[in-house]
């Protein structure tokens, strides 16, 4: 089986008037630069990746994530069709944008991402980023930050975080040409090896800058699906209609049980990944299902998995999810960053004319695709010493054929780099 996966949130910070802002100051370390129409600058000069000093990820982190996460997603969460987000790059990206808050701007933010201090989060992600999506990672994640030029000036010091944590390519670009959108589109469809193929249309007269960060994920199930794993059958949508899918089925070693749900694991080749599905009991709506979940429950579950035989039909399915997060983040606590009149964001930098600056779109693009394909070579050599015993209990079952709950987990942490709703089809 081979699982792809990217997710894109682009911030665009605008002034709350048309007005045309002042030139940038900045520079970057980025290794990505995009293809460019010949008016978009890879900022190098001032701007030197300095050594910094991270924290591993630990229990503190992995719950205060978690949190934000769930919160995420249960906000997030439509059943009248499939959603799917990606915590880590909505994370991520709101983690670079809090160092240029202030005040009760910056306050609201930590709360909402977690509750964790604008510089422990830097510090956490840095080495978090490093260790989950490293080089030779099925997990590949990316930054950038493009400058309106003549827009804005940008603090240094935002700048120099955004290059040390963050490790994000620094771009001044033409806002009024055409060709920044290629060339903004470009870099997103480099970085999310053309499955995602562009964030934005246009830019307006009152866009300064955007931030964006880029997630793609490939790999292969340790134990793939043969053909003869693979049947058609009927998958009742939320809305309770009957539709045709094809299901591939296995026995898996990874059982979750939860108080009103069951799922299972299954892993990736390497099994730094693992894919996990959980399914409501019978009755159990699964709108009140993620309404109740919170982050530690869904930690604890993921985590204690029972290492069980049980035997599991998953159904193939591709899945593209695209929304404005602007009023889940207010709902999340961040009010005051997408208000004009509220937002404090100088420790960014300064917009031309003085503007005041605020966030005036969160936009999130996701993609998925499950699938039985991929290959794997092995062999088991069994020496088996037999003795009575009494009668087992036959394995648990989890049929994933009405709406069901999807995540990919990284093992070592057991957070969810993306969280989805199989709704429909």
């Amino acid at each position: 089986m081979k699982k792809i996966i990217s997710a894109i949130i682009c911030m665009l910070l605008a002034p709350c008037m048309l007005f045309g802002l002042s030139a940038c100051d900045g520079n970057s370390t980025t290794k990505d630069t995009p293809k460019s129409s010949g008016k978009t600058q890879n900022l190098l000069k001032n701007i030197e990746k300095e050594d910094v000093v991270t924290k591993a990820p630990d229990a503190i982190f992995a719950e205060a994530a978690a949190n934000f996460s769930v919160e995420l997603f249960k906000n997030e969460l439509k059943t009248d069709k499939n959603t799917l987000v990606s915590p880590l790059s909505v994370l991520t990206a709101l983690a670079i944008t809090q160092n240029g808050a202030d005040e009760k701007t910056l306050s609201q933010m930590e709360k909402a991402l977690g509750g964790l201090a604008c510089d422990e989060l830097n510090a956490y992600l840095g080495a978090y980023l490093d260790a989950v999506a490293g080089e030779d990672s099925e997990l590949k994640s990316a930054n950038s930050l493009w400058l309106g030029d003549g827009r804005i000036t940008v603090e240094k010091s935002f700048l120099q975080k955004s290059a040390d944590f963050f490790d994000a390519g620094i771009y001044s670009a033409d806002f009024s040409k055409s060709n920044t959108v290629k060339d903004i589109n470009s870099w997103v469809k480099k970085n999310t090896g053309g499955m995602i193929e562009k964030i934005i249309d246009k830019i307006s007269n009152d866009n300064i800058m955007y931030i964006i960060n880029a997630l793609s994920f490939e790999a292969k199930w340790w134990t793939p699906y043969t053909d003869n794993c693979v049947r058609d059958g009927k998958f009742t949508t939320y809305n309770g209609k009957n539709k045709n899918v094809s299901y591939m089925y296995s026995s898996e070693y990874g059982y979750i049980k939860m108080s009103n749900a069951k799922g299972f694991l299954k892993s990736y080749e390497g099994d730094r990944f693992r894919f996990a599905a959980i399914l409501p009991d019978e009755g159990v709506d699964i709108k009140d299902f993620v309404k109740n979940l919170d982050g530690k429950e869904f930690l604890t579950a993921v985590n204690s998995a029972e290492d069980c035989k049980v035997i599991t039909q998953m159904p193939k399915f591709k899945t593209e999810y695209s929304n404005e997060l602007n009023d889940t983040l207010v709902d999340m606590g961040m009010k005051d960053a997408f208000n004009a009149h509220k937002a404090d964001f100088s420790r960014l930098g300064t917009a031309q004319g003085e503007m005041p600056i605020y966030i005036s779109k969160v936009i999130h693009k996701t993609f998925i695709e499950v699938a039985e394909k991929g290959t794997r070579a092995g062999a088991v050599t069994a020496v088996a010493v037999d003795a009575m015993s009494a009668p087992m209990d036959p394995p648990p079952e989890v049929r994933l054929t009405r709406p069901f709950v999807y995540a990919i987990i990284d093992t070592q942490s057991g957070l969810p780099l993306f969280i989805g709703a199989q709704i429909d089809f």
